[in-house]
């Protein structure tokens, strides 16, 4: 009895109806280079496309003419606009977790990779990969990014610059550029791979188990002065899963040159904190109920835009550095947040 075999077919890029040509002359209009290009197609998606809550709009298509979709919808109208600006669009299939999902892979998820060399320009995008049952290792053995390394390539995560869903409502981004030409230090902590060779990061190349244990670290936390590289070593050295809570929109103010990468501080053990002013602004610690305003001298010492604070807690609790921007009147609004235990 002959055995029937059943093949597959994996679509990567659904089937389109459109001639792109005309669209993404007009959303390309004045650039010249890969990079512009892709910028200015980042930028229309975040203008343009919101994210689709119901989780039913996957194609480009569809995407383009109801105005919405989910990832791989973001990802296929990228796609299809750039091949026709003759872009090397690459579409990178993997996992996306948020700060509350640290220590798991979340569910499927997209991405961009965009070849900076137009001069290198790849087949397209395959629409489609078709193997027989038992051969799906065709398709786990598929690197999007082939050619590319990580000075090449123009990684994006134009889902998550147009904006985030809370509690099932998509809420628009205003201009979020920390998703455009993402370092790849920087996409591991949010971003893996279903193939690890997509994640353009060589010998520091991660498992899933390792992914794991990252903490979740924002790519705008390197206007605060962070460096990923340097924080990747140091988790992979350290063993350490552990970070501060940092909230992101502040970073115009503030640079970090030195603080404790520990999300927990010790009670009567000194700190040190060492920041730099970007522009005008007032700095202040709480540390339970205490405040200390940065003209408190006991804690603070100010020379030009160099600000330290020396820190020994107290007491057990939520320790805070805020910041008030000089034309807000009474509103210091938090940057860095640590827990002080015994």
């Amino acid at each position: 009895m002959a055995i029937k075999i059943t093949k597959i077919k994996q679509i990567l890029v659904s089937p389109t109806r459109y001639d792109w040509s005309k669209v993404g002359a007009d959303i390309t209009k004045g650039c010249y280079t890969s990079y512009e290009k892709a910028k200015a197609i980042y930028v229309w998606l975040a203008e343009n496309i919101s994210y689709d809550t119901s989780y039913s709009i996957h194609d480009a298509d569809t995407a383009w003419k109801r105005k919405k979709g989910v990832c791989q919808a973001y990802c296929e109208l990228f796609y299809r606009i750039g091949v026709a600006c003759n872009l090397d669009v690459r579409i990178v299939t993997g996992h996306g977790r948020g700060r509350a999902s640290v220590g798991r892979i979340l569910e499927d998820h997209c991405w961009i990779v965009v070849n900076r060399n137009s001069v290198m320009f790849q087949q397209p995008f395959p629409e489609a990969i078709i193997y027989e049952k038992g051969q799906e290792h065709i398709l786990d053995d598929f690197v999007a990014t082939k050619g590319l390394t990580a000075r090449t390539a123009i990684m994006i995560e134009p889902t998550w610059g147009a904006g985030v869903v809370e509690e099932g409502q998509f809420i628009k981004g205003k201009h979020d550029m920390s998703w455009f030409d993402v370092d790849p230090c920087w996409m591991i902590f949010t971003h893996y791979p279903k193939n690890p060779a997509d994640q353009l990061l060589g010998e520091l190349s991660f498992s899933p188990s390792d992914y794991k244990q990252l903490p979740y670290l924002h790519p705008s936390y390197a206007e605060y002065g962070f460096n990923a590289k340097d924080l990747l070593s140091y988790f992979i050295h350290t063993g350490s899963s552990d970070f501060p809570m940092i909230y992101p929109s502040f970073e115009k103010y503030v640079e970090f040159y030195d603080i404790p990468v520990s999300s927990v501080l010790r009670k009567g053990v000194t700190y040190e904190f060492l920041l730099a002013k970007k522009s005008n602004c007032y700095l202040a610690i709480s540390i339970a109920h205490d405040f200390y305003l940065e003209n408190d001298t006991s804690v603070w010492q100010i020379s030009g835009n160099r600000c330290k604070a020396i820190i020994q807690p107290h007491k057990t609790g939520t320790m805070t550095l805020s910041i008030k921007g000089e034309e807000s009147t009474n509103k210091y609004n938090v940057i860095i947040e640590y827990k002080i235990k015994m």
